[in-house]
């Protein structure tokens, strides 16, 4: 799966890994669009370094979302 990358955006910094569709096996629910992310379905693990509680706190608090939700989010899914 690979090192994420590193993306800025008004909300903080954050970490963006990739998951490809033979690696995604379980139901999430993404918090874009508040549907499924179901198995089989290429998408992203996207988490917060600049977390207030800490690194850790924001891989704790990791989310899966569609591709599509991550890149056109309005910052206001909090």
């Amino acid at each position: 799966m690979g090192v994420p990358a590193r993306e800025s955006a008004p909300d903080g910094q954050w970490a963006v890994r990739s998951i490809t569709a033979s690696n995604a096996q379980k139901v999430y629910t993404c918090p874009g669009c508040h549907r499924a992310v179901e198995p089989g379905v290429a998408h992203l693990v996207v988490w917060q370094e600049d977390a207030m509680f800490g690194a850790e706190a924001g891989l704790r608090d990791r989310r899966h979302w569609h591709s599509n939700c991550w890149r056109g989010r309005s910052y206001k899914y909090r």
